[in-house]
Formats: structure tokens, sequence, C-alpha cells
């Protein structure tokens, strides 16, 4: 019987090390230690390791993405999903019964955790506003994983596998895209639990800019770990995506603000929360009235798709609000995990909340304009040339 090909994840449980080291290791994405390099080698040789077609021609591909040391950069974990998309471009969504004709069905990789880190670590791919941009997920040992591995590492983006899915396989999502750019996305259960996290990072205090990012998804599981990183200097940061009914009531999601540096959240979600039946101008002086109970809280970074965003500083300062691009939808999926990775990244670096929220919506608004979530992954070159643009036209 044929031995199956030693994959990428073999070589990491040979060596004892993560799938992430060995990717970087292999593309030269990150700083390994000698001795790490030498069980690497050694693992590789024992299994007779030999990177799949794919990733050689990833690891050997132009890279948009300087070289630095990343060990000197601002720390960006985030914790969350990974997922293999399957975006299916249809005219209409399909009903019980149907059978539909897609114009395309392609794969591509997604995830909103995958999507606001590789957003986060693009907007410093030619040495500006760089992070050392790590993705706490869950991870097998298919092909699809490894392929997962290869693309976040090109990208800039340093997977940590804390957890095998039961299957053992890289989740899947299905996306159905309409004209409008509308979409309808099914996904595959998703779980990290909260002992796994806090195991996988060194948390001893340093004068590093450090920040965990948590999905809603998962908030429940991390709330353990809020506390922890926060005592080690870490700035705690949530996305809305998948935040759970227990922080869907007023008291309790103002509870969680006090415990957060920055909570990015969808327009609609808020209005749910208070129960706010408004919009424009008025949904923003609503919001404001409700923190104003708090006398001490996060930022709060509201998100309205072609609307803008508006933030709402900690402290009690007067909200700033930023517009998008005006761009031709074509697919919304990811704007606000781009929107949310490119503001941390700005932030992080010590940008002002207001040009971090200006700079957040323009680069989920090329984001829409593309197909697929990381369709189009912006740098701030390129943002700096769409506001000047944007700017000139306004003024013409």
């Amino acid at each position: 019987m044929r031995r199956p090909r030693a994959t990428i994840s073999d070589v990491a449980r040979e060596a004892g090390v993560s799938v992430g080291t060995v990717s970087n290791y292999l593309n030269g994405t990150a700083n390994v230690r000698v001795q790490t390099k030498s069980r690497i080698d050694a693992a590789m040789r024992r299994l007779a390791y030999r990177p799949s077609t794919f990733a050689r021609a990833l690891s050997t591909s132009s890279s948009a993405h300087v070289r630095m040391d990343r060990s000197r950069l601002p720390r960006l974990i985030v914790v969350g999903y990974t997922s293999v998309d399957y975006m299916c471009r249809v005219d209409v969504l399909p009903h019980r019964d149907d059978r539909v004709t897609a114009h395309q069905i392609k794969k591509a990789l997604g995830g909103p955790a995958a999507n606001l880190a590789v957003a986060a670590a693009g907007i410093g791919a030619n040495g500006s506003f760089g992070l050392d941009v790590e993705l706490a997920t869950a991870l097998g040992t298919d092909p699809d994983s490894e392929w997962a591995i290869v693309e976040l590492a090109n990208k800039g983006v340093h997977a940590v596998a804390i957890r095998t899915p039961a299957n053992d396989r890289l989740s899947r999502c299905i996306v159905f895209i309409e004209p409008n750019g509308s979409r309808t996305i099914v996904n595959e259960p998703f779980e990290l639990s909260e002992m796994d996290l806090t195991g996988h990072f060194d948390l001893t205090k340093s004068d590093r800019v450090s920040c965990l990012h948590i999905e809603g998804y998962h908030l429940d599981r991390m709330r353990g770990s809020i506390g922890r990183f926060k005592d080690a200097g870490f700035k705690v940061t949530l996305h809305s995506a998948g935040l759970p009914e227990s922080a869907r009531t007023p008291t309790e999601f103002l509870n969680l603000l006090e415990q957060l540096d920055i909570a990015f959240v969808g327009d609609g979600v808020l209005r749910e929360i208070f129960d706010i039946h408004l919009s424009g101008q008025d949904l923003t002086d609503a919001v404001d009235i409700r923190l104003a109970r708090l006398e001490k809280r996060g930022t709060l970074v509201m998100t309205g798709g072609a609307a803008g965003a508006v933030v709402f500083p900690a402290g009690g300062r007067a909200p700033i609000s930023v517009a998008a691009l005006p761009v031709r939808p074509t697919d919304a999926t990811g704007a606000g995990d781009s929107f949310a990775g490119s503001f941390l990244a700005y932030y992080l670096n010590g940008t002002d909340l207001g040009e971090a929220a200006q700079y957040a919506a323009a680069s989920a608004s090329l984001t829409v304009a593309a197909e697929g979530a990381q369709g189009h992954v912006a740098t701030h070159e390129e943002l700096v040339e769409a506001l000047k643009e944007q700017k000139l036209k306004q003024a013409s």
C-alpha cells in the first residue's frame, strides 16, 4: 500500500511546533530560531516531506510584503474563523426545490477572522503601518488547511492552529452572491475553547503595543481571557459578527464596552440592542445618549456600510463621522472585516481615531467593489491615492 504524502501538519507534529511556524520557515515570512529550524529540517528528512506544488508556487511568487523584523512591529492576535469559501455568483438566490446555474463558482480563502487579519496585514505590506499579525484558529491536516496556511503566510499572517476540527479539515463556507452585491452565507459550525487560547501565547509584559481581537462568535468562550490579556498589557477589541444573545441587551452590552478598548458594531446590531428605530444623525445622537450613561468605557465604532462609520471615542468626546468611498458594489462579503482590520493597523501604529476610521472606510469600500472577502486587499499607499482622488472629484 502506498504511503500518503506527508503534509505540513505532519512536519509540525513531528517537530513539535505549530503549522504556522513550519510555514513561516518554508516561506521566510517570519523569524524562526536556529534550534527550531534544525528540528523542522530533521522532521522533513524523517518524513521525506516535499512541499506541494501549490505551496512551492506560492512561496516563490512575488509577495507584496516587505521582509521585516516582525518582532519590532505592533502585535495583533486575531481569534476566530478561517474557512475555504465557495463563491457562487447567481442572478437571484434560489428558493426551495429550485435548481439554478451559477455564472461561476470560485474557491477562495475566507472566514471573518482570516479576512480581518489579512486586511490588517495588507495595510503595511510596503512597510508603512506594519503589524505582526497572528491568527489563532482551527486547522486540520487536509490539503485545504495546508493551502490556507500558505495563503495566509503569503499575505503576511502567521496562522496558529489552536484547535483541530472534529472532522480534521478546514471549515467550509458557501457564499451566494447576487448582481447587486448582496450575499447569503452558509457556513459550518466553528468553535474555539477559551483554554486553548491562553496556552498558545506568551503573555509576558513588554513595551510592544499588543492587541487581542475577538470575534463576537467566540465572546462567551473568551471572556476569561480578556482580563488575563489586559493584565499583560494587551488592548482587547471585538467585532460584533456573531455577537451572542447574552451580549445583546442594553445592560450587558454596556458592561461589555467597559471591558474593551474598541468594539466594532454594525448599525443594525446597535438598533436591535437599544431598540432604536432611527437612521443617520438621529441614530448617532441616540447611541451617544445611551453611551453617556457610562463613566468609563472603550471606543465604539458603528459601521454603516455605504453610509460610512461613526466613532464614539472613549472619554465621552464628540462622535466622529466618516464617509465611505462611492463604489459600485460587487460583493459585500467581508466589508466589515476589512474595516476593522484596516482600522486596527492604523490605530495600533498610533494614528488618531478619525484618520484611522477614514482609511478603514476607504478600505471597506474597495473590498465591496471586488469579488470575495479578500478579493482586494488595500495597502496604505493605495488608500492615500483613493482618498486623494475622491477629494479631487468633490472639488471639481
